[in-house]
């Protein structure tokens, strides 16, 4: 048996133990020395549920602990309920308390709830802790609703009682009865609808087909329209294109028209003293031959007499001269009647002388040239025959 002992040892370990279990208790009941705490008072029409040492919440985050439940004594309709919550919580005018139930236990709790920015914070009353308005929660309206929804429910049972009775059982049988024999050809009427089905399905498909053969058409009309609108815009060209010919075409008819007269006044201006020179060309020609005749019957006395040696030579050349005068003498005639018949032919084809102006033009020179060159040989015959008949070259006589 130990006779001596460390008391002093003894004596901390008693202390730190009581110590522990003091701290233990009072994290245990969540008492914090260090922290203030604002008391606020709430008024409620029914607390069911909800006892002293409740938590308290505000926007859901735990503020505080239900401290005191009674009846309020100004109004014993009205519960009063004492909440004690954290100094730091920002209690606003607008702030709204309410009474909810918590989880599926159903313990109750106290919702705090609101409190805008702005609002200025709730002030304690002269008479004692200021008050928080309070509303009725879904709960506390379900739980006051509760007797009003038994009677709605008893009044649905005794209806329902009363519609399940005899007699409606009776009409209920009937009904079935009437499902039962209408059901009993559902099997033809099945059928029925399958036929109408398949009908309408070639019906569609005959549609489908019709519409098809629309799409076709309309790509053909379409084709059609579009090449319409190139003809069209085509015709619209070439008409363009005619009116631009013809305006290119003004100075030319223009033109034509003016030579068209010029042609006219050639006719009727020029042509008549023409055919008058040409005549007179012609009976010059005639007096010449007629002179050259002469000439030529001197001629044959003096080759007679002295030109013996080349007499058969100016013969042949007399022989061919007489058949060119008498071809031309016998063409003559025919020459006239020929520009005659033009003239005449010309004056005819003046509204028409278009193709034909340059060939009356070229016909009327080479008039004008026959004319001068007549004219240049009977001038040539009448100034000198003989030179003109036997040339002026001196004759070799040959012994």
């Amino acid at each position: 048996m130990e006779t001596r002992a460390n008391f002093i040892i003894i004596g901390l370990f008693a202390i730190f133990g009581v110590l522990g279990g003091l701290g233990f208790f009072v994290w245990l009941s969540s008492v914090q020395i260090d922290r203030q705490w604002a008391q606020y008072g709430i008024l409620f029409d029914n607390v069911s549920g909800l006892d002293q040492s409740a938590d308290v919440l505000f926007n859901g985050v735990g503020v505080g602990r239900v401290v005191g439940i009674r009846i309020w004594e100004k109004d014993p309709s009205k519960v009063y309920v004492a909440i004690e919550i954290d100094s730091n919580t920002p209690i606003a005018v607008d702030t709204v308390a309410q009474l909810e139930s918590q989880g599926v236990t159903g313990v109750a709790y106290i919702a705090l709830s609101g409190g805008s920015p702005n609002a200025e914070r709730l002030t304690p009353e002269l008479e004692g802790p200021p008050i928080i308005p309070s509303r009725q929660s879904s709960f506390q309206s379900l739980v006051s609703s509760a007797p009003d929804l038994l009677g709605d429910a008893t009044a649905l049972l005794k209806q329902l009682e009363k519609l399940t009775g005899p007699e409606n059982q009776e009409y209920v049988r009937r009904i079935l009865q009437n499902i039962d024999a209408a059901t009993a050809g559902l099997d033809t009427a099945l059928q029925d609808f399958s036929d109408i089905s398949t009908s309408l399905r070639r019906a569609a498909d005959e549609i489908t087909q019709f519409t098809d053969g629309l799409d076709i058409l309309r790509d053909s009309a379409q084709t059609t329209l579009g090449n319409a609108d190139t003809s069209l815009a085509t015709i619209t060209d070439t008409f363009e294109t005619a009116n631009q010919t013809l305006d290119a075409l003004q100075p030319t008819i223009t033109r034509a028209n003016e030579v068209l007269a010029e042609v006219q006044s050639l006719m009727e201006n020029d042509l008549p003293p023409l055919a008058d020179g040409l005549q007179t060309t012609l009976q010059n020609a005639d007096t010449a031959l007629g002179s050259a005749n002469d000439a030529f019957a001197r001629a044959d006395g003096i080759m007679a007499s002295d030109l013996g040696p080349v007499l058969s030579d100016t013969q042949q050349a007399m022989a061919a001269f007489r058949e060119t005068m008498t071809t031309l003498n016998a063409d003559i005639p025919g020459i006239l009647t020929d520009l005659r018949a033009a003239t005449a032919e010309g004056r005819g084809a003046i509204g028409a002388a278009g193709p034909g102006i340059r060939d009356f033009s070229r016909l009327a020179s080479e008039a004008r040239t026959l004319v001068r060159t007549l004219n240049d040989l009977a001038r040539n015959i009448n100034q000198n025959p003989t030179g003109f008949l036997l040339d002026n070259r001196v004759p070799e006589y040959r012994r």
